[in-house]
């Protein structure tokens, strides 16, 4: 149990904070944004969140099912995004879109990138290793 949880944290506080924007009215949200176009803020959200989740569930599967890792992780980050949405329609001055969703899921998929990439920078393959 303590070995799952420490790899799936940093994906769990991730969602909690993401929740925790989501609960902000939509003043505070634009704020907080500095201009920033919504579609780009949600992407970026939802790569770092897909790259929480991929190293999650990365760490759960033998080395050769790095696929299935990333297949978990923007299936578990989709829903996750249209919890998101439908918890945010209740939110008093904010909405829901399809088109939010779609970026958040545009975010995870670049997510499969990011991993990737990250993990081909030698301090971050020792730790891997080593995690």
């Amino acid at each position: 149990m303590v070995y799952r949880l420490k790899y799936f944290a940093p994906a769990i506080l991730y969602v909690l904070l993401i929740t925790l924007l989501s609960s902000l009215d939509q003043e505070s949200v634009a704020y907080l944004s500095w201009g920033i176009q919504d579609f780009i803020l949600h992407a970026v959200e939802y790569n770092f969140y897909g790259v929480t989740l991929i190293w999650a569930f990365y760490r759960e599967k033998p080395q050769h099912e790095l696929k299935m890792s990333f297949r978990l992780a923007v299936s578990v980050g989709a829903l996750s995004a249209v919890a998101d949405e439908f918890y945010q329609s209740f939110v008093p001055t904010r909405y829901s879109t399809i088109e939010d969703i779609a970026a958040d899921v545009f975010g995870l998929i670049l997510s499969i990138i990011t991993f990737s990439l990250l993990m081909k920078i030698p301090l971050l393959e020792k730790f891997r290793k080593d995690a």
